[in-house]
């Protein structure tokens, strides 16, 4: 069993911080404006509101985050805090490293851009939709399933990743 780390870009570790200070101006400005009303319960409500959401959506993308992946007999296991990806082999396709050109132009049609990483359902008009479980705008390696299901992945040795799961699939698409 191998293990591969997924290391989080500057700019993901940016939209991270930046989020969580969001949250705690939010939550102080909201304190204030309850103390200066008198302590109005709805005006409280109103100020915890917004800071509860970003605290749930920090929790939420944080235990989703993909932290490494790791390759055994059987196949390919993204390892999250809480509910781990499983791609066996028997479901691959083929696997390979991401060209430039067929990156450019991804958008994001359901998923997180940046906190903790970039992870969920992603577009362009060469790949087709994609499930992304990325932490980094670099080394994308596509896994395609038999099912015709597109995976991409950041780990942080990709060549090696490729050589590791070549050992076990026949059909590489030749790249």
């Amino acid at each position: 069993m191998n293990n591969y780390t997924l290391s989080l870009d500057k700019l993901s570790r940016n939209i991270t911080l930046a989020v969580a200070c969001l949250g705690a101006i939010i939550l102080i400005a909201g304190l204030f404006a309850y103390v200066k009303s008198g302590k109005e319960i709805m005006v409280l409500f109103g100020a915890l509101l917004g800071p509860f959401i970003i605290g749930v959506l920090i929790i939420a993308m944080y235990l989703l985050m993909p932290r490494s992946v790791q390759t055994g007999s059987t196949g390919i296991t993204i390892l999250r805090k809480i509910s781990p990806v499983v791609i066996p082999f028997a479901d691959l396709k083929s696997i390979r490293m991401a060209e430039t050109e067929e990156m450019k132009g991804v958008i994001r049609t359901f998923g997180n851009g940046g906190l903790f990483g970039y992870t969920g359902l992603y577009y362009n008009k060469k790949l087709g939709s994609m499930t992304w479980y990325c932490t980094q705008r670099k080394n994308y390696i596509i896994i395609d399933k038999k099912d015709n299901k597109r995976i991409v992945i950041t780990p942080d040795q990709p060549e090696e990743f490729i050589r590791d799961i070549r050992q076990f699939i026949s059909d590489t698409d030749g790249k």
